[in-house]
């Protein structure tokens, strides 16, 4: 009889054991699987945002140029960006606003148009636009470049 009670209380114990393990590993099982599916979740985002940027350059000339990485938000445009940059890194634009041509830029942190026979131009690409700065919409992957030099014209 003490046996059999023995018995009894092994295999309860064995039991109760093997049913906490049981449960432990199939928890570890569902946190794997959802950390898994947040780290991949994590990296699409990661790739996405990744996939839609531009490169944004100032260059105020003699050899003083710098280089942004942006964010491409919805429908931006060359000024739209130049202005959140601005706000970003914390950097004075004027502009005139001709209402049948749009914005010109007439400042970028402190050198004005005129400076040295010197002015603002953008460049998309390597190339000179024939169009105001916020009619030129920006794609992902473009390279936007403000030049602060003598007219090519």
């Amino acid at each position: 009889m003490l046996n059999k009670s023995i018995n009894s209380k092994t295999a309860g114990i064995i039991l109760g054991v093997s049913l906490i393990g049981a449960i432990f590993l199939v928890s570890q099982g569902y946190l794997l699987t959802k950390n898994e599916i947040n780290g991949l979740t994590r990296a699409k985002v990661v790739r996405e945002v990744s996939q839609k940027k531009v490169l944004y350059i100032i260059n105020k000339g003699g050899g003083e140029s710098t280089s942004y990485q942006m964010l491409l938000p919805e429908s931006s445009s060359v000024f739209s960006l130049l202005e959140e940059l601005s706000e970003r890194e914390n950097f004075d634009i004027e502009t005139t606003i001709y209402p049948e041509m749009g914005v010109l830029v007439e400042n970028i942190d402190g050198a004005y148009n005129g400076t040295d026979n010197k002015y603002w131009q953008y460049w998309v690409n390597g190339e000179l636009p024939m169009k105001a700065a916020d009619k030129k919409e920006i794609k992902e992957g473009d390279e936007i470049e403000w030049r602060f030099a003598p007219s090519p014209y």
